[in-house]
């Protein structure tokens, strides 16, 4: 989105030029407010960027070739393809996410292994 004139930038446009993470979070934001206000679940663009809202988690999720953006709750995930990485590698890799260790959770929270380990125990008393 420009902040001179408040357009919002085609997304696949993000994607054809050097990505900027954070234009590319802020045109998603911007695409699934609108899209949301509409009451759009989903979504395939000429272009073919694609929007899905799963009703079961509220991940918003905005994709083109080569990146994507899921927007839940209270986290925003930014997914790009590798240089040199093939369309067929990066999806492989995609179906075998990665569960991120205690001491890595700590970190984002800007906290410690331990206060993670703690945290995601309360979690899982509360189900």
């Amino acid at each position: 989105m420009s902040e001179k004139n408040n357009e919002v930038t085609p997304f696949t446009e993000i994607q054809q030029s050097e990505t900027n993470i954070n234009l590319a979070v802020q045109q998603a934001q911007k695409m699934t407010e609108i899209l949301d206000s509409m009451n759009i679940e989903k979504a395939t663009f000429k272009t073919g960027a694609t929007f899905h809202r799963d009703p079961k988690t509220n991940v918003a999720t905005l994709a083109t070739d080569g990146l994507m953006v899921q927007q839940g709750e209270h986290t925003t995930t930014v997914t790009m393809r590798n240089p040199g990485s093939t369309d067929k590698q990066a999806i492989e890799e995609l179906q075998n996410p990665k569960p991120l260790t205690q001491e890595t959770q700590g970190s984002f929270s800007g906290k410690s292994q331990p206060w993670a380990s703690n945290t995601l125990a309360q979690l899982g008393d509360d189900k």
